[in-house]
């Protein structure tokens, strides 16, 4: 009798292969053996099973009901473990690559991500960006830092721009709601930045109490979307809903930009061995950022 650890993981990953391929033949090539050598590892697991996984119907085969259950338990680990292998490999070919890790997945995501393309296409750097809100350790693995509440002492840093906050709503609710006073202004806000409202309403001289909050989202990008919706009033950094303001999805309920005292900044990890692509890719994205902001007075 077969107990798992006789299972060689080989021929688990040939039967996925088999299973995405929906061929001996093909399976064989994607993992560059002989179709016989894929069968064998069928055969191997069909003995261990006590059943047929597959039925073959001439030049075409089919998963057999255990077949087919068993595919579907364990096909999603079988990629993990194949995507954790290929990530490993890539650390080790680190040279031509540039972790970039950040506090800040709303604004990478609104902002950065677009960008990148644009660094890449002048660089022979490939950039991977990874987001954590935890402070960086000693041993974490990246090369740059961009961040607004995190700091790196004794690292290189630049500072990107200084954040400015605004009010923004669809375009149906500012128009009926802009001679309104701000306690009948229908507010939202995100659990990600509780900071902002605040921020925005003291500089405005208005009562943070006396703003009415009707819905609370977990993060920026959901709060956008409902103010896109016309759910409510949103107070964000400009450069989170620029492309919005553009499209005309989004429109301030007034002219007023709001420092809101947080800078954002780039720090080169100290332990990093891509210094120069790191200070390269730091000094592009400080230029990019600041001309995006003065972009932003055409509006």
């Amino acid at each position: 009798m077969y107990k798992p650890s006789d299972i060689p993981l080989v021929a688990i990953r040939a039967f996925v292969t088999i299973g995405r391929q929906g061929s001996f033949t093909r399976a064989a090539a994607a993992l560059g053996i002989t179709q016989s050598a894929v069968s064998r590892h069928v055969a191997t697991l069909e003995k261990a099973a006590g059943t047929a996984l597959f039925e073959r119907r001439g030049a075409t085969i089919a998963l057999t009901p255990a077949g087919s259950q068993y595919y579907d338990a364990v096909k999603d680990s079988m990629a993990t473990i194949e995507l954790a292998t290929q990530q490993m490999f890539q650390r080790e070919e680190s040279q031509g690559r540039l972790m970039v890790r950040t506090s800040m997945p709303s604004f990478a995501m609104t902002v950065v991500v677009p960008m990148l393309g644009s660094f890449m296409s002048q660089s022979p750097m490939r950039v991977d960006l990874i987001t954590s809100l935890s402070p960086p350790q000693p041993r974490d693995e990246f090369d740059v830092l961009i961040t607004r509440d995190l700091a790196m002492p004794n690292s290189e840093g630049w500072e990107l721009l200084q954040e400015e906050l605004v009010c923004v709503g669809s375009p149906q609710l500012v128009q009926q709601h802009r001679s309104q006073p701000p306690h009948r202004w229908p507010m939202i806000a995100a659990k990600s930045r509780p900071d902002i409202l605040a921020a925005w309403a003291v500089a405005r001289d208005i009562a943070p109490d006396r703003l009415h909050v009707g819905a609370m989202y977990d993060h920026i990008f959901l709060a956008v979307a409902a103010a896109i919706g016309g759910t409510g009033f949103f107070v964000v950094p400009y450069l989170l809903v620029l492309d919005q303001l553009r499209a005309g999805t989004l429109v301030m309920l007034d002219e007023h930009r709001i420092a809101s005292g947080a800078t954002y900044w780039a720090y080169l990890n100290s332990q990093t061995l891509q210094v120069q692509a790191g200070r390269d890719f730091c000094r592009w994205l400080k230029g990019m950022l600041r001309g995006r902001a003065s972009g932003l007075t055409a509006l």
